[in-house]
């Protein structure tokens, strides 16, 4: 597990090592910052799978919000 970690890791300094010098080229400070924040979530969210770690699924989010708003609802059409 822990090596799958490491491997996602090194992975994802290649692949800042290679897109980050283009955005410099071009002065894109915006896309720097962004492309940088995605790829920060997108490694921890797969170190967190690799490492066995339980991610809880956007869904349960919307679920957990969705469902007093759905109830409230429901309780006008009794």
């Amino acid at each position: 597990m822990m090596v799958l970690a490491i491997a996602i890791l090194i992975i994802a300094i290649i692949i800042a090592l290679i897109f980050i010098p283009k955005l410099k080229k071009q002065q894109d400070r915006k896309a720097i910052i962004v492309f940088s924040f995605l790829l920060l979530i997108g490694t921890a969210l797969n170190m967190g799978i690799a490492l066995k770690i339980h991610i809880p699924s956007p869904l349960d989010l919307i679920t957990f919000i969705f469902t007093p708003i759905r109830d409230y609802i429901v309780s006008f059409t009794k």
